[in-house]
């Protein structure tokens, strides 16, 4: 949604290792692509099923502990946190870089937990969101759990993963010719989601011609999809879409005074083509069944201003609630939860200075909103406030349904420090849950994951569950 040099020059302090991020050197063109995935020998499926998101204890999990992550201390309070709030006996899969193995290992054993380490060289930048370049599933009737990739991913060094974790242990990798990540999917019993920008994204790719498939004689485009991701990640779950049914029409950029104060604000980090957060993990929770009718959270930003006082004027409200009305339609039982659009103040700049940026190659994409401000009064000498917003949200979370563990959720927060208003919704979702049976395990403050566009879920994937 926004240039590269656009967006650094108005949020200089934005952080990296952003979920949204891609590789800022150039990738293999697609058909090189394509030829090193047909060149890559992988293991064929027969029955394949996914790892549930909800259902069953946690029993083994894969976490990615990149050295930015390792010695921020903000982050890894937050990896930690995980590590002790989870019960003795849970398997670790847990890839680091080579030169952090000291010091990831002693936070297993101080939690009194052993894992099996999966190092990574150096020089390799992967990232701390193991959920999201590939998918967990097994092969029914068969020992094991594969990681199946998908055709091609924005983040090289993640794509490095699944293959290194095999190498470490019984886990097997191997790959489809679908796009997909793994936080735009999540799995329920009979029922699997996946986010509507994503199937788009391999109808376009099918009729490019780069994929070694094509559809078949009197089959539509979207029938031929749906059946690869039948062959390729579930055969036996129905494939269920999560979108709005037209394109949510979000600017990149918005001219803003209140309070004859001059704003541009930037509401779109993180929001997706049919989807208002790119990734469906983010605002869709799977509980369970509840009287026979499977229950799913849905995140609604009116709740979440009605706590704080606050008012969010791009957080997309309409775009959940036909989310929330569709899953109704199909007979869930839909519970809405609070789930914060939140701005900050990146820097002042005046306005002379950001209309001269406008005026080169690279803040060409801000003429509009430079001519919006201007109509509105802006003068030479006027400040302007830039303000970017991003997404907080309790229903990127952890959670337990299982006969022999209980039901357990496993909880980000957020009340913390300058965010301490938002302790009003840590607890709320506490009340929430408690209210469905769980028992909360609190996790540590999660601001900084969310300022990257990610929380607890996206920083784990799950490779097996029990009862």
């Amino acid at each position: 949604m926004y240039g590269d040099a656009a967006f650094r020059f108005l949020v200089p302090d934005a952080p990296g290792h952003r979920r949204t991020d891609r590789d800022r050197f150039p990738s293999p063109g697609p058909s090189r692509l394509g030829t090193l995935n047909q060149l890559r020998v992988t293991p064929g499926i027969a029955r394949p099923s996914l790892v549930s998101s909800w259902s069953g204890s946690i029993d083994q999990l894969l976490l990615a502990f990149p050295s930015y992550g390792v010695h921020a201390p903000e982050l890894a309070a937050g990896y930690r946190s995980v590590i002790g709030a989870l019960r003795q006996g849970t398997e670790f899969v847990v890839v680091h870089h080579e030169s952090d193995r000291q010091t990831v290992e002693a936070w297993f054993t101080e939690a009194g937990h052993s894992a099996r380490f999966v190092p990574m060289p150096d020089y390799i930048d992967f990232t701390d969101w193991a959920e999201d370049g590939y998918l967990a599933l097994v092969d029914q009737g068969e020992e094991g759990t594969y990681l199946l990739e998908p055709w091609s991913f924005p983040r090289s060094g993640d794509s490095l993963i699944a293959d290194a974790v095999e190498e470490h242990g019984p886990v097997r990798a191997t790959q489809a010719p679908l796009v997909f990540q793994g936080g735009n999917c999540l799995i329920g019993d009979d029922f699997w989601l996946l986010g509507t920008d994503y199937f788009l994204d391999t109808l376009d790719l099918v009729g490019s011609g780069e994929l070694p498939v094509s559809v078949p004689p009197g089959q539509t485009a979207a029938d031929f999809v749906r059946e690869l991701f039948r062959r390729h990640v579930d055969s036996d779950r129905e494939l269920v879409l999560v979108g709005t049914r037209r394109p949510l029409g979000l600017k990149s950029y918005y001219a803003t005074v209140a309070d004859g104060e001059y704003y541009l604000d930037l509401p779109g980090g993180g929001v997706g083509d049919v989807q208002p957060i790119f990734h469906i993990d983010m605002f869709v929770t799977l509980t369970g069944r509840a009287d026979g009718r499977f229950r799913v959270l849905v995140g609604s930003p009116k709740l979440a201003d009605d706590l704080l006082g606050t008012t969010s004027p791009f957080a997309l409200q309409n775009a959940y609630d036909e989310i929330a009305a569709g899953f109704e339609a199909r007979g869930f039982e839909v519970v809405r939860n609070p789930l914060a659009h939140r701005p900050h103040i990146s820097q002042r700049l005046t306005f002379a200075s950001l209309r001269a940026f406008s005026e080169t190659p690279d803040g060409a994409e801000l003429r509009d909103v430079v001519a919006e401000l201007a109509a509105a009064g802006a003068q030479a000498e006027s400040t302007v406030n830039v303000r970017p917003w991003h997404h907080i949200t309790w229903n990127n979370c952890l959670v337990e349904n299982s006969a022999e563990a209980g039901q357990n959720v496993y909880l980000p927060t957020f009340g913390h420090g300058e965010n301490a208003d938002l302790a009003v919704i840590d607890d709320e979702m506490d009340r929430l849950w408690t209210g469905l049976g769980f028992t909360v395990h609190r996790l540590a403050d999660f601001n900084a994951f969310a300022s990257r566009q990610g929380v607890v879920h996206c920083i784990k994937k799950y490779l097996a569950r029990g009862e």
